[in-house]
This record gives structure tokens, C-alpha cells and sequence, in this order.
């Protein structure tokens, strides 16, 4: 089943986000429930002394309704969420959506032809020996009815009081307002003593800002590479002096740079830093610390004090921007807005040692500044340039080329005037003035404020004018879904108590899970909620689909469940409290087995996964449960109709 998830995810050329991982685990978790109800169907065949091909072929056949009922209800509500949904809802759809339809072929088709290969080759002659731990207790569900709904209702209240508490602080960076921050490292930075990476990164932030007491910032800061494709070009342009493609340990030295750094980078030990060797481990110098903090100078202290020296420093530069006059010693004029196109009349007429450059640029634009104070390296020059295209307000050019030349030199090192080219990278640009205009205006903005700037640190604010429309359509999606269950439910089993008894069972557990979640704003601060690992969670997109993940689990256990009530009910007209009882204690085995594994597998994920999927997995966790517990308690009376529900009397159970 996996192995045909992904090749169709490799075919579609999708790509695997947190939401889609998502969809992977509850796909793992529906394979898994489909072949634990096959083998109970065939757990119960087998105790009525058939013989092994009759006690398959029936359990297969009597566990086919519950599977493909469970499993379409599912893919109905992936076809909705994926047509309404967000980006990041519909990647949870894709992946789900393919793992449904694989695994009805693999639990139906595949597994039996195993045992028919078995059967047919003689190595499957006595009945299978299944270990039968739970067996068919004699619960009276229906009695107990009354407790199990004022449960609920405690639950149910405590956790919408909780998100009432909580406030607009509840909201994650997706549906929120608050500031990126962006960070810079230098070349030779290390952390600890460990090459940079968005983990460590991550875990200082996060740590400076628990010291300074910022609970918000602590509990909302998301980091994230920022991927420059031309890093290991780049690298080897600023630091390649005798320019043979590698970097040898005496001309990093000669910089003055940190030797352990370079070591950290020297893999095969052998003094010299090959392009393989940076292809392979060369750190992002940039990145980007999202929170729904507003304040920036708190978030900008955090940072100073995180990482200190290893952050990039950058002073202001005063400079002109030459203009319709000659740029010397190039051999040529500028234009008088000072924006150059570069054409070839004009690098054709150009001084020899700049003409095959300016060449190189043919169709880009140039510019010149003089007077630069104070004078800086054209290495300095091109990072500051590099580091601004990586910014929120430049972000459109992010992948363009651009080449500093040192035109005077400076007293001290460096120079005090430069000529920058740069090119688009659309080659369509070049016929169309007006585009053309706008590139080369964004790129004299850019290299303006590339010596202007004086912080490394980079921070913008942005609004939540997104999020109510990012809201909006997971809730539509969701209502959508719901409205298909009862639809189907109703027309599959003849009444639409039954898609309404599934619809408020989910309901009651996207009410406890998201109360769960604002229950952690408090809970992260006592001793048991950390003994257990608890943060404090907020409701973001990787929230939004573990929320859709326990709606799938949910529905896919009430209807296993709702499916033996109807196959107990035979022709009677209404469902009364002793098949719902029969129903659920027969069943009850197959529950626990697939919550068992299922949660054993999130726990892992929870203790070991690291702080990326933690919020995730404590809600999966928590829909597990209540999931569980739900269809169980919670929804199979409703089935009675609400009134006749409430003041059922049912005999005790023999």
C-alpha cells in the first residue's frame, strides 16, 4: 500500500508536506483497520468449526460492507476537501485519497490472493491459531449512555471555555498577525560548535527566548531555511582566490576566518574544500523566524543574544548613483536615470578588460556608484546583495544573477566605487519595455537598499488579511464534508439518523481536540503538563491537518461499527438497545486492536519526532482517543433517534 502511494505521489510529481505526511499516517492507520476486520470476521468464522477456505471466503465477504463503506465515506470527504480546500488541505486530500483506493485493492484483493497462494500450494491446511486477548465482553453500553454523554458535555464545555480563554493567542502564524525576522550568519558562523542548520537554529532561538521569559515567541516562533541555489557559486566566488574551483586552508586563513568551521566542512580532512565537498555540506547562511509575536525589538534582541558573534554585521554605506556622465575607466556614459541597459553598441564600445563581462549581461542593466563610504570588498558587496534578494520585500527576484565590479580602489582595502550588472532571469523581459523598466527599477531599489541597511537582521510585519479567507475555506471544506457523510450514510443505510449520529460524533471530537489544544496554553506551565511534554499549542495549517486526520480516523471507526449494528438489525425497521450492545461488544476487539496500534505509532512520533510534528501528533493523539472512545459511547445510541435514546430502558445483558 505504501509502496503504491508513493510511486503515484512520484508520478504526480507532489511533494511531501506536513499535511500530506499526514494523509500518509491515517492511510497507514485505514490499511491497518481494513485487514484488522478481515481477520476478526475470520477469528469469528473459524470458531464455527468451518473449514479454512470457507471461514476466508466469508470473512472477506462479511467484512467487505464495513471496509468499503468506511473507506468511500473517506473518499468523499478527500474529493471535498480537496476541491475547497487550501494548498496545504489539498495535499492531506491527494495523499489520503490515493492511500483509500489502494487500500481497498490491497486488503481485498492482495491479501486474499495471498491466502488462495497459500491454500493452493498446501502450506494453509488448519485453521489459523489467533490469539484472542479481549474476546466478546458483556457491556451493557446503552445503560451507561447517560454518564458517557455528561462526560462529554464536561469535556465539551471545558474545552470551548478553554478556546475562549485562549483568546486570539490561540491562532498560529496562518491565522494570525505577526513579524518575520530574518537571519544572517556568517560565512564561517558556527553554533555550539556545530554547523548551522534550521534544527539548531530552532532549538537556541527557542531557548533564548524561554530565558527572556517570552512565552508567545517560544510558543509561535516557526525557522526555516532559506534555500539560496547558487549558494556553493557563490561561496566559491567570494573565498576562491586563485580561482582553480576549491578553496585550500592557507587562503581561508588568510582571511582570517574560522579554521573549525572548515574543518566542519573538509570531510575527506585533506586541507581543501572541493565543490563536491560544499555541494555536500555547506550550511544555509539565511534564515527565517516566523511568529505571531508583533513586536520586533524583542524578537531582534533574542536573536543578538542567541547567536552573537556568528550573526552577520553590516554598516550603512553612503554612496551616488551615477548618472548621465562618464563612467571611468569602463569607456562608457551613463544613462541619465542612472538604470545603464546594456546593449551590445555599448559593451562593444567599451574599454577591453570590461567588455566580455558587460557582454555576459548583454540585455541586463548597469549601474554605477561612486563616493561609496565607507569603501568596501566587492565580495561584501555581492553578499549584501545576495542577502537582500532573500528579504520579503525583494523576494520576486530571488533568483537573479548579479556581478559586482571594483572600479576605484580605496585607500584602505577595498574600493570606493563599483559597476553592478545584473540580468532578468525571464528571458521574455528583454523584448518589453515597460517590464524591462520595472525590472531594472526593483534593482536599483535593491542594491540601494543592499548598502543602506544597516541591520543584518532583517523584520517586516505582516497582517492575518490571508488567514479569514484561509479560515474560511477550511470551514467550508469541512461543512461540505459533513453534509456528504449524512448523504451517504443516509442513502446506504435507508435513514439519515445514521449519517447524523456519524456527523455529531465528529463534531464532538473536533470540539475536544481543539479544546485540548487551548487546554495546553495553561497546562504547558504546571509539572504534569511538561512531565508529559506538553507545549503550548496554537492552531495553525500542521494543526488544521491533524484535525482532518482524526475526522478520517473517526468516521472510518463509527461506521465500522454503525455496519455491524446494520448487519445485527437484519429487516427490522428500527435499531434497538440490544443489537447496538451485541454490536459494539463484537466489535470492541477490533476497536482497541486498531487504536492500539495506531496510538502506538503516533506516541513514537510524539516522544521521538522532534518539535516540527509535536503539536501534530499531540492532537493525533488526542483524537485517538476520543475517537475511539466516541464511537463507541457516544454515537451508537443516537441511533435510537435522540428522543427514544434518552429514555430507553435496556435490559441487562445476559
Amino acid at each position: 500500500n505504501i509502496i503504491f502511494v508513493l510511486g503515484a505521489m512520484s508520478l504526480l510529481s507532489a511533494v511531501f508536506t506536513l499535511p500530506g505526511i499526514a494523509g500518509m499516517i491515517l492511510t497507514i492507520g485505514i490499511a491497518v483497520d481494513a485487514n484488522v476486520l478481515i481477520f476478526e470476521r475470520l477469528r469469528e468464522e473459524q470458531s464455527k468449526n468451518q473449514s479454512v477456505r470457507m471461514a476466508l471466503k466469508n470473512a472477506y465477504e462479511r467484512a467487505f460492507t464495513a471496509i468499503f463503506d468506511a473507506n468511500v465515506t473517506t473518499l468523499i470527504t478527500c474529493l471535498i476537501l480537496g476541491w475547497v480546500g487550501t494548498e496545504e488541505v489539498r495535499g492531506f486530500a491527494i495523499t489520503l485519497g490515493l492511500g483509500v483506493m489502494f487500500s481497498l485493492f490491497t486488503a481485498l484483493i492482495v491479501t486474499r490472493w495471498v491466502f488462495q497462494l497459500l491454500l493452493d500450494k498446501g502450506l494453509l491446511k488448519r485453521p489459523l491459531f489467533m490469539l484472542h486477548v479481549i474476546g466478546v465482553p458483556k457491556v451493557n453500553w446503552i445503560a451507561k449512555r447517560h454518564f458517557f454523554w455528561a462526560l462529554s458535555a464536561v469535556l465539551m464545555v471545558m474545552g470551548i471555555g478553554s478556546l475562549v480563554w485562549q483568546g486570539s493567542d490561540i491562532w498560529g502564524i496562518e491565522f494570525s498577525s505577526g513579524t518575520q525576522l530574518t537571519i544572517s550568519f556568517r560565512d564561517d558562523a558556527l553554533i555550539d560548535g556545530q554547523l548551522p542548520d534550521d534544527g539548531i537554529v530552532r532549538e537556541r532561538f527557542i531557548q533564548q527566548a524561554r530565558e527572556n521569559g517570552l512565552e508567545k515567541l517560544v510558543a509561535t516562533a516557526r525557522v526555516e531555511t532559506q534555500i539560496n541555489p547558487n549558494a556553493v557559486r557563490d561561496f566559491l566566488n567570494d573565498h576562491d582566490k586563485d580561482l582553480d574551483g576549491q578553496i585550500t586552508l592557507s587562503e581561508w586563513q588568510a582571511e582570517g576566518l574560522e579554521v573549525d568551521f572548515f574543518k566542519a566542512i573538509d570531510s575527506d580532512g585533506g586541507d581543501r574544500l572541493t565543490r563536491a565537498e560544499l555541494e555536500a555540506n555547506l550550511p544555509a547562511y539565511s534564515y527565517q523566524v516566523t511568529t505571531t509575536e508583533a513586536h520586533v525589538e524583542p524578537i531582534r534582541q533574542v536573536a543578538r543574544q542567541a547567536f552573537g558573534n556568528a550573526l552577520r554585521t553590516r554598516t550603512s554605506h553612503e554612496f551616488t548613483v551615477v548618472s548621465s556622465e562618464p563612467i571611468e575607466p569602463m569607456g562608457i556614459e551613463a544613462d541619465p536615470d542612472g538604470m545603464t541597459r546594456i546593449t551590445e553598441s555599448l559593451w562593444r564600445g567599451a574599454d577591453r578588460a570590461y567588455r566580455e563581462e558587460l557582454q555576459d549581461y548583454d540585455g541586463g542593466v548597469l549601474f554605477v556608484l561612486r563616493d561609496v563610504s565607507p569603501p568596501m570588498t566587492t565580495a561584501v558587496f555581492q553578499q549584501a546583495v545576495r542577502e537582500m534578494r532573500l528579504q520579503p520585500d525583494f523576494a520576486g527576484g530571488q533568483f537573479g544573477e548579479v556581478a559586482v565590479i571594483g572600479l576605484t580602489p580605496a585607500a584602505e582595502e577595498g574600493f570606493s566605487s563599483f559597476a553592478v550588472l545584473t540580468r532578468p532571469t525571464q528571458p521574455e523581459l528583454l523584448g518589453d519595455a515597460r517590464a524591462w523598466n520595472a525590472f531594472a527599477e526593483n534593482e536599483r531599489k535593491l542594491v540601494e537598499a543592499a548598502l543602506e541597511r544597516e541591520e543584518a537582521m532583517v523584520a517586516t510585519n505582516f497582517d492575518a488579511a490571508i488567514a479569514g479567507e484561509t479560515a474560511q475555506l477550511a470551514v467550508v471544506a469541512l461543512v461540505l464534508s459533513w453534509l456528504a457523510i449524512v448523504a451517504y450514510l443516509w442513502f446506504r443505510f435507508g435513514s439519515i439518523q445514521w449519517g447524523l449520529a456519524a456527523v455529531i460524533c465528529l463534531i464532538h471530537d473536533v470540539i475536544i481536540v481543539i479544546g485540548l489544544v487551548a487546554i495546553s496554553g495553561w497546562l504547558h506551565r504546571t509539572s504534569f503538563g511538561q512531565a508529559l511534554g506538553i507545549a503550548s499549542f496554537k492552531i495553525d495549517l500542521p494543526m488544521v491537518a491533524a484535525i482532518l486526520t482524526v475526522i478520517g480516523y473517526s468516521v472510518n471507526d463509527t461506521i465500522v461499527v454503525f455496519d455491524r449494528i446494520r448487519e445485527n438489525r437484519g429487516k427490522l425497521t428500527t435499531v434497538s438497545p440490544q443489537v447496538i450492545n451485541t454490536s459494539i461488544n463484537q466489535t470492541l476487539s477490533r476497536t482497541l486492536l486498531t487504536s492500539g496500534t495506531t496510538f502506538a505509532v503516533v506516541l513514537i512520533m510524539y516522544v521521538w519526532g522532534g518539535p516540527g510534528i509535536h503539536a501534530f501528533n499531540y492532537a493525533l493523539l488526542a483524537g485517538i482517543i476520543f475517537g475511539t472512545y466516541s464511537s463507541v459511547a457516544v454515537a451508537s445510541p443516537l441511533l435510537m433517534g435522540f428522543r427514544r435514546a434518552m429514555v430507553a430502558k435496556t435490559a441487562t445483558l445476559e
